[in-house]
């Protein structure tokens, strides 16, 4: 009989992942810019908020299948000593009206109550449809606006940290 995953890891909720930079090959100016952007005010989150210091705490990561943004999103977490929630953008989706709206107030409370936390979407084309296409899925535009919402309260999302994936960054708002 097969062991029991524990009910985090079903879910997409792991801790700090295994991946190091070392297994992440020529990213250098990309690991500097994670560097200052999440690292450092993860680890001295107190000088950051004495001096009233507010950067951005998104990333978008684009490139063909395969070429390591995963990798990359684990490795940021496990530098950072954040934990880590890898959401699969497609399959959060749902067709009964409001479920996936739900489920991303879910993700981010989830995050906020586990920080630091580095949310990792992956396939965010999926949730980011641009707005106002004719003929356009007023499901997925209420989605996005959901998401944006979420991205925005920047107060509540103090050490939650967003990292999205795509590989069409041009399909998205």
């Amino acid at each position: 009989m097969p062991a029991m995953q524990p009910d985090h890891e079903k879910e997409g909720f792991s801790r700090i992942p295994d991946v190091k930079w070392e297994d992440v090959g020529g990213v250098a100016t990309l690991r500097r810019e994670f560097d200052r952007y999440i690292f450092r005010r993860i680890k001295y989150q107190d000088e950051y908020e004495k001096y009233g210091v507010d950067l951005e705490t998104g990333f978008l990561l684009y490139g063909p299948p395969g070429c390591g943004k995963t990798l990359i999103a684990k490795a940021v977490a496990n530098e950072a000593g954040a934990n880590f929630i890898h959401i699969k953008g497609p399959e959060i989706l749902n067709k009964y009206y409001g479920e996936t709206e739900s489920a991303i107030r879910k993700i981010f409370k989830r995050a906020r109550e586990c920080s630091p936390c580095i949310l990792f979407f992956d396939e965010i084309d999926a949730l980011t449809i641009k707005r106002g296409i004719v003929g356009g899925s007023q499901h997925l535009e209420r989605v996005l606006t959901q998401l944006l919402v979420e991205l925005d309260g920047a107060e509540k999302r103090k050490g939650v940290y967003v990292i999205g994936a795509t590989n069409r960054p041009e399909m998205m708002d």
